[in-house]
């Protein structure tokens, strides 16, 4: 595989976690509590979509700056 097709399954896995847990949490979870629950896992996931996607810039070797 791919370094793309690794950042897709990276999303696509975390994406499938964030619904899982929110599956299973919603109904233990109080009513004035889902809306924070959603607003957090929706964070991990765009959090992990900007991680996952963000272009990677060739370091600097030390003999460029000489």
């Amino acid at each position: 595989m791919d370094t793309k097709a690794y950042k897709w399954l990276n999303f696509l896995l975390t994406f499938i976690a964030a619904i899982t847990i929110y599956y299973f949490l919603h109904d233990s979870v109080a009513e004035q509590f889902r809306i924070p629950l959603m607003i957090g896992l929706v964070i991990i996931v765009v959090v992990s979509l900007t991680v996952a996607f963000r272009r990677e810039t060739p370091q600097r070797r030390k003999d460029d700056d000489k």
